[in-house]
């Protein structure tokens, strides 16, 4: 059975449905799966109204067969271009980027060989019960990470590196706005 549902309810969207389309200004946005909405958002607008998110702004360093080499921080990481999207070296692009897919780990931590390991300052951090919500400052911009069951985690102060596993990256080109 097929049946258009409205909601403002994000959550409610996303669980109940086998497509969602996004509206904005009176346009489609983005439409498709749940999971492409909220993990592979086209635009940066799509990207901050669905869910908490990263928008963190990049330059493509290298491009080849598929994959970008872009800024993180003050490091690189090879993340894989979004399928027809077409970059460039030197192009400007937004990191779309989970808070539920990063990690905080002390500074004397070294990298896995899977992680970009990017230098931060806690600014501060919020208990939400079935998780603690940290925002880092990185590069004069507050990045949110999110950890889960704070009760069996160490809690973080101060310096600290934020672990990223480059495929839990995902390039929006080509828009600027958020």
């Amino acid at each position: 059975m097929t049946f258009v549902y409205v909601t403002h309810d994000q959550d409610e969207a996303l669980s109940l449905s086998d497509w969602v389309a996004v509206m904005n200004a009176g346009k489609v946005e983005q439409a498709g799966p749940p999971w492409e909405i909220y993990y592979h958002p086209r635009t940066a607008f799509l990207a901050d109204f669905v869910g908490a998110v990263n928008l963190v702004p990049s330059t493509v360093r290298e491009v080849r067969d598929g994959t970008a080499v872009v800024s993180v921080g003050s490091t690189n990481a090879p993340v894989r271009v979004p399928e027809g999207v077409s970059l460039t070296n030197g192009a400007q692009v937004r990191l779309c980027i989970r808070p539920e897919s990063l990690a905080l780990r002390p500074m004397s931590a070294g990298a896995d060989g899977q992680q970009v390991l990017v230098p931060g300052t806690v600014a501060r951090k919020a208990f939400l019960g079935d998780l603690m919500r940290y925002w880092v400052t990185v590069d004069g911009r507050e990045w949110i990470v999110d950890q889960p069951d704070p009760g069996a985690a160490a809690s973080f102060d101060g310096a600290v590196q934020i672990a990223i596993r480059p495929e839990r990256i995902h390039v929006i080109a080509g828009d600027r706005g958020a």
